[in-house]
């Protein structure tokens, strides 16, 4: 074997070591993150998220609720340091507006006022747990908030917006008094049984038109300022 021959041998090695430790990186994420719930597969995530109008459809999303329009924002709500993540789907029985949170562990949630994490961090062997307590702002108050935004931004009063708070696998939902809020907060699995059981039970309120029109109200402004970066 020649030396030119080793030498692209170990580039090839290289690229390919590099890529395979970047596609478990990417996919370790896409599994942790809202998309899973959304998208067919990883690799259909990875074709669509390379610009906001790809990832605006899904193939899982189509096959069960046909014409839908998916789009992603980040808000920042005033005295808010933070800006929250939001997923707005539009299909034919309406909008859908996914407060979506990433905090695990024990959620205790009330109607009002700040809801609490407690989230225990696992230690080295032979290191007893150690508990966290963290104080999250109602996201019930911050999905309100959107919605009035977005409802405002549409400049339509008529068109059906419902609000979920989404907080991933690894956490659990505890309501203060037992009493559940009237915004859904939910587990992320939990999220796609919600939205499917209430599209058909109010499918065809929005024709394929108007989702694509709502659409572009909300996200024309970010393709093109993605066209100009």
């Amino acid at each position: 074997m020649s030396v030119w021959s080793e030498v692209i041998i170990g580039f090839a090695l290289v690229a390919g070591t590099y890529w395979l430790v970047k596609t478990i990186y990417y996919w370790s994420r896409f599994r942790r993150s809202i998309h899973i719930e959304i998208y067919s597969s990883f690799i259909e995530y990875s074709m669509r998220k390379k610009n906001i109008s790809r990832l605006s459809e899904s193939y899982y999303f189509r096959s069960e609720f046909g014409k839908h329009r998916i789009f992603y924002q980040l808000a920042q709500a005033k005295n808010e340091k933070v800006p929250q993540a939001y997923v707005i789907l539009t299909l034919s029985s309406g909008i859908y507006v996914l407060n979506v949170k990433n905090q695990a562990g024990k959620i205790f949630a009330k109607q009002t006022g700040d809801f609490k994490q407690i989230y225990t961090e696992k230690r080295k062997r032979g290191e007893a747990p150690k508990e966290h307590q963290y104080l999250l702002k109602n996201p019930m108050d911050e999905s309100r908030y959107f919605e009035k935004k977005l409802t405002a931004k549409l400049g339509e009063t008529g068109i059906p917006v419902k609000s979920l708070v989404v907080f991933p696998e690894n956490s659990e939902i505890i309501w203060e008094k037992g009493n559940a809020g009237e915004i859904p907060v939910l587990q992320r699995k939990q999220m796609f049984g919600w939205i499917k059981k209430d599209f058909e039970a109010n499918q065809g309120r929005l024709t394929e038109a108007k989702i694509d029109e709502i659409y572009h109200r909300l996200a024309d402004e970010s393709i093109e300022a993605e066209k100009n970066m």
